[in-house]
């Protein structure tokens, strides 16, 4: 069994037991309130020595009349003597704690006592310590007593034992709580939150392993059972306290704390001085959460509700004036108050959404709508609408599409003709983010048709922005710029700041891809983003830093495209807007596998493929930059990932998603040499592209399907970089490439070149790991009659990517095996301290927060077979 944070106590353990051995006994009294961990320390030192000397174990109980001299008993049993039965005749205290002393004074070895839980010891069991610690020097004897210290009040016996005994003849060890990373650490490794874990646990150890061995919203058993132990052992007014702060999880102010219990003063001082009720900020709360919790869930449903109306009819007003508006939801719901629910929720979710806590809002604007019991139409429209919203900002789509679709029956019934717009425009959008682009062009054209008649108004710029934006999405340039223009105009007529920057946004992609206008493009995009950050319009924000990153990747912008995905990413990882976070991430990893960074590259991607809660159009790119990089790199399961990605591709309709994975495939072909695209959707592709597409896709798929199916695709405009077949200057395509920082494209250019330019392309691509293409190059090469083929990396220094040293090898593989720090240092007699830096830096190198995911990623990445 591994201690973990308790080698230094166990160090300590030892080396008192070492002056035992020299022939001086002591004593050492291990505290630390239950659950720390106590006894597994004791345990854990004696079966470490019980080779050396002999362990004898006593227990005090936890009985409402306390055994006399309970541990001793334990022990002489344990001993074999007649020392007990003649006690029991005679009945002298003195003359059994004399007799067992000299007892152990003839004896030769060493001798391990051990007396738990000794805060419940009987006042003989006290003085027997009193009387055996005085003297234990005379022994060979380490003598341990655990007890939990926050059972220990001020005028508990045992602090007279300890006040009374000499300096020098013992040793304290308190026990702390194990370390909030260590926790989170054994959290994640079970897939856990430890954030969680750590807050409700406060790190004891007992504690944090029956949460982790039964993971729930609810106490795990033994633990209800100890707290609900504790509990009863308390008075009734100090019950009543428990009662009273077990349905307040922020705690209570004293200051509020004599209305609620004009006389929880003296139980106070006994809850404060076992340290189960703690003073916090000027607040009364429970040490640990599992205590509360536990007396929470004990309170019989009437006595909960009763507690929590009286909270609200006493501080209601109190918790109003200082903003702590959720303390109300919270004891609302609990009292059973509907109508406080309904009131409160939404001014706690436009408070939480002003700050960017779009999680909590959504939550709150849903705790709402369930709590709301009236019929008002209009009611549930702002109730609907506001949470489909937030569903929307946090990548919630189909909930959002279900209560904008309620909206929009509730405002047919009411006939007003703007509001069905609006609902139909925002139907547009979430249907464009699942992936459905007939029924979002379909809602957009509606909602323009509904107020074609209507006078300018925000609705109606939003509506026509909104079309703007599907022609942008569509990659129709021209038809972008006449909506969004439109847009912009209407939207300084009526002064309506959101929509011009919506719609600044649109007009400024569609501009960035045409050649011509890249700079005004990005100068829209800038004006977008700066009316965005100043009005604090979140999602347009989000949507700025997005397009921004996306347009500046896709003309091979690198630095710029890195300094807006990082601050994209951090805005909307703040805000918890998660239709924003996973776009700009895909698009980062389609940034690594452009740049050469396969590894960075599969790291994203294979966190965004884990996730439940993906939307389509994040899918789609990840499933094609995964299958590219294995492709490339030999790896098997390649095709049913593409596949995949081209039925939801073409479902969507949009180039944007097409393009890339048709061009996959292609390229499947050529380093497979197998055929794999059915004609029909091949020629649908090519029929797509004469209408749509930007420069770069265009050519990048004739680039393909010349080299892949030997087909010619007519471009009206070239990118220079796929001018390989009909350049005699491989170089200076290669060179282009080099410059923009493409090293795959640069020598996919290099091979088009001589033989030396051809072995260059080798290097690069076998620096890359693409074992599949290097495979594929030799092999035309060895077509062509070219000697002399490098035979490219050593597959033991390619296996290793992450450099890992041999002695972190050899501590990765005992880590597969399942050994725990203290096996590997014996196995590779080195120290424990040093297995811990090596794991460290094994985990720092292969990027990951575990051991089980350092075994994994050096699985997935060949390092271990």
């Amino acid at each position: 069994m591994e201690l973990i944070e308790r080698a230094e106590f166990l160090s300590l353990l030892h080396a008192k037991f070492e002056s035992v051995e020299a022939g001086e006994g002591h004593c050492v009294f291990i505290s630390g309130e239950g659950g720390i961990g106590k006894s597994s320390l004791a345990k854990k030192f004696s079966s470490e020595v019980k080779n050396d000397c002999e362990v004898y174990l006593g227990t005090c109980d936890s009985l409402f009349t306390p055994r006399p001299l309970a541990p001793l008993y334990d022990i002489l049993d344990q001993i074999g003597t007649d020392l007990r039965k003649n006690f029991e005749l005679n009945a002298d205290r003195t003359e059994l704690f004399t007799n067992f002393f000299n007892e152990l004074k003839a004896r030769k070895d060493n001798i391990v006592i051990v007396f738990e839980d000794i805060h419940w010891a009987d006042e003989a069991t006290l003085d027997f310590i009193k009387f055996f610690s005085r003297r234990i020097t005379q022994l060979r004897c380490l003598f341990i007593l655990t007890y939990r210290d926050n059972e220990i009040h001020a005028y508990h016996p045992l602090r007279n034992v300890l006040g009374q005994l000499s300096t020098d003849t013992y040793t304290r060890i308190q026990l702390p709580p194990l370390s909030k990373e260590v926790v989170t650490r054994m959290s994640v490794e079970r897939g856990y939150n430890g954030e969680d874990v750590f807050s409700i646990s406060g790190g004891i150890p007992f504690y944090v392993n029956e949460i982790l061995a039964n993971y729930s919203p609810g106490v795990p058993a033994n633990i209800r059972d100890s707290v609900l132990a504790v509990y009863n052992r308390h008075k009734e007014e100090a019950k009543k306290l428990w009662q009273i702060l077990s349905i307040l999880p922020t705690g209570l102010e004293t200051k509020y704390m004599e209305s609620m219990e004009p006389d929880y003063a003296t139980a106070l001082d006994v809850c404060m001085a076992g340290e189960v009720i703690i003073l916090k900020d000027d607040r009364l709360v429970f040490k640990h959460e599992l205590y509360r919790r536990t007396i929470e869930d004990a309170l019989s449903p009437l006595l909960r509700i009763y507690l929590n109306k009286k909270i609200l009819e006493l501080f209601r007003a109190s918790f109003e004036k200082k903003g702590e508006i959720e303390r109300i939801i919270h004891h609302a719901k609990n009292a059973n108050e509907y109508d406080l629910v309904v009131h409160y929720a939404p001014i706690a979710a436009s408070q939480a959404a002003s700050v960017g806590a779009h999680l909590e809002a959504h939550k709150l604007r849903y705790t709402a709508i369930e709590y709301y019991q009236g019929n008002d139409r209009k009611k549930l429209i702002e109730l609907y609408d506001s949470y489909a919203y937030e569903c929307y900002l946090i990548n919630q789509i189909n909930d959002a599409i279900i209560y904008t679709g309620k909206s929009l029956n509730l405002w047919k019934e009411l006939e007003d003709v703007e509001k069905i717009a609006n609902c139909m425009r925002f139907l547009s959008r979430l249907w464009w983010f699942n992936a459905n682009k007939k029924l979002s062009e379909q809602f957009a054209e509606n909602a323009i048709e509904v107020l074609a008649d209507q006078p300018a108004s925000k609705i109606k710029a939003m509506a026509y922005s909104n079309m703007a934006q599907l022609k942008m999405l569509a990659e129709q340039p021209e038809e972008c710029l006449f909506w969004g223009n439109k847009a912009i105009q209407m939207a300084k007529e009526v002064s309506d700041e959101e929509t011009l920057c919506h719609a600044l946004n649109n007009v400024g992609v569609s501009e960035f891809q045409i050649q011509s206008s890249v700079e005004k493009g990005r100068a829209m995009l800038m004006e977008s983003l700066d009316i965005a950050l100043k009005n604090s319009f979140h999602e347009h924000v989000g949507r700025a830093y997005a397009n921004l990153s996306a347009t500046s990747i896709v003309i091979k912008d690198y630095a710029f495209a890195r300094k807006m995905l990082d601050k994209g990413i951090e805005y909307c990882d703040g805000r918890e807007m998660d239709s924003w976070t996973p776009f700009m991430l895909v698009w980062k990893s389609r940034l690594h596998l452009e740049t050469g960074e396969w590894r960075d590259a599969m790291r994203i991607t294979n966190n965004l493929l884990e996730s439940q809660n993906l939307s389509i159009v994040v899918r789609i790119a990840a499933l094609t930059i995964t299958a590219v990089i294995k492709m490339r790199r030999g790896e098997q399961d390649v095709l049913p990932l593409l596949f995949e990605a081209e039925k939801k591709a073409f479902d969507s309709m949009e180039m944007q998603r097409i393009a890339p994975v048709m061009t996959a495939l292609l390229e499947y072909e050529w380093i497979t040499g197998k055929l794999c695209i059915e004609k029909e959707a091949l020629d649908r592709t090519i029929g797509m592209f004469e209408k749509m597409g930007n420069v770069l896709q265009k050519n990048e798929f004739a680039f393909w399907l010349k080299k892949a199916r030997r087909q010619e695709m007519k471009i009206s405009e070239t990118f220079a970089g796929f001018e390989i077949f009909k350049s005699a200057q491989p170089l200076k395509n290669a060179e282009i490439w080099e410059k923009l920082g493409c090293p795959y494209e640069q020598a996919l250019a290099l091979f088009a070149g001589d033989d030396d330019e051809k072995r260059k392309a080798l290097a690069i691509v076998s620096s890359l790991g693409a074992d599949a293409v290097f495979e594929k190059m030799k092999s035309e090469m060895r077509s062509s009659g070219i000697k002399s083929i490098p035979r490219g990396i050593r597959k033991s220094t390619r296996s290793n990517v992450a450099l890992l040293t041999n002695r972190e090898l050899d501590v990765l593989q005992l880590l597969k095996d399942g050994m725990q720090n203290k096996e590997i240092a014996n196995t590779l007699f080195i120290s424990a301290k040093t297995v811990d830096h090596h794991i460290s830096s094994i985990l720092l190198k292969l990027d990951v927060n575990s051991r089980v995911k350092a075994v994994q990623e050096a699985a997935r990445l060949a390092i271990l077979k």
